[in-house]
């Protein structure tokens, strides 16, 4: 789902879906239907760090493999020592005798390891690990009240199991745009830019409806409504993307069908029409992720997803989703 050396979109190969029947017994009147927020459409670079050591290769043979480890694997556990970050692994090995019992979380579960550390292997477990991500998405809404932010739409993940990141900490600065590579069948494109120095807010969650934090809002921008799901129609709609070093622009899009409202980030199948859009980037490229989707001036949720067969589609989260994602972190 998440390109996790450096950009926020994710990638998916087009199969069945859902269709959202919607009917009946009028719903209730959700609580967003008085949020008021104000879009995003910025690009912005995060700087994520994990608690533990995340595991992204081992070497053949090494007593790691040889032990169970996988690549994706989240050592967060030495000798039943907690492992704040992966500088402190090898401090921890030098002192684990003959073996090292690691707790590993993995898809969810948590799984323990006793692994055998040799001299001839330099007592080293043969993992190559990080403890930080960095890349470029798109803020989704700012909530002027609270202070707070949204963005990605999706969480951050490991890249190799598809496992939500536990976060320590994390920072987000403005990005300058340099260009963009645009999306072929089988080939996503990108936004490429360059990180600002300085910081201008922190990621306080990262979960499966996007990233949240603390950011001020711009200033001057118009606040919108937020949508209730039943609120939203298949039909015409505009998604807010920065594709230069420049100011958000409406791009033209269709929400093609309504799909599940269970998925926690795939409720919507999207297509691009808009033709400025189709000619700067072919469709929906990483680093659009979190991208507002607006209809009927009302803000109902963000492109979450690039279909790998077809640039011109992806998927969005629904704003309800997203909001109550928020309510909860």
């Amino acid at each position: 789902m998440l390109l996790l050396a450096a950009l926020f979109l994710g990638i998916f190969s087009e199969s069945g879906f859902f269709s959202y029947a919607i009917g009946g017994k009028e719903p209730e009147k959700d609580k967003t239907e008085e949020i008021m927020l104000i879009p995003g459409g910025t690009p912005f670079g995060v700087r994520f760090y994990t608690e533990g050591a995340l595991v992204y290769r081992l070497e053949e043979g090494s007593p790691a493999e040889k032990a169970g480890l996988k690549a994706g694997d989240l050592i967060v556990k030495v000798n039943g020592q907690e492992l704040p970050n992966a500088g402190k692994l090898l401090l921890l090995l030098e002192t684990s005798g003959d073996a090292a019992d690691l707790e590993v979380q993995r898809k969810g579960r948590t799984l323990s390891f006793r692994v055998p550390l040799h001299e001839e292997s330099g007592r080293m477990l043969g993992v190559h690990v990080r403890d930080s991500v960095a890349g470029i998405g798109t803020i989704t809404y700012y909530d002027g009240e609270k202070g707070v932010f949204a963005g990605l739409g999706h969480g951050i993940c490991d890249g190799v199991n598809g496992s939500i990141l536990p976060l320590s900490h994390g920072s987000v600065t403005k990005v300058r745009l340099t260009s963009v590579k645009k999306g072929e069948k089988g080939l996503p494109g990108q936004l490429r830019g360059v990180f600002c120095p300085a910081a201008i807010g922190e990621v306080t969650a990262n979960t499966e409806q996007g990233i949240f934090g603390k950011c001020d809002p711009p200033k001057g921008e118009k606040a919108l409504p937020a949508a209730q799901k039943n609120e939203v129609h298949e039909g015409d709609a505009e998604i807010l993307s920065t594709l230069t070093d420049g100011q958000p622009g409406r791009y033209k899009i269709r929400i093609e069908k309504i799909l599940s409202m269970d998925s926690p980030d795939k409720n919507y199948l999207l297509r691009v029409t808009d033709k400025e859009l189709l000619e700067l980037s072919g469709g929906i490229v990483q680093g659009m992720s979190g991208s507002p989707i607006l209809q009927n001036g009302k803000l109902v949720g963000a492109v979450t997803h690039v279909l790998l067969s077809d640039a011109t589609k992806g998927y969005g989260i629904s704003m309800e989703t997203m909001l109550n994602a928020g309510e909860n972190v």
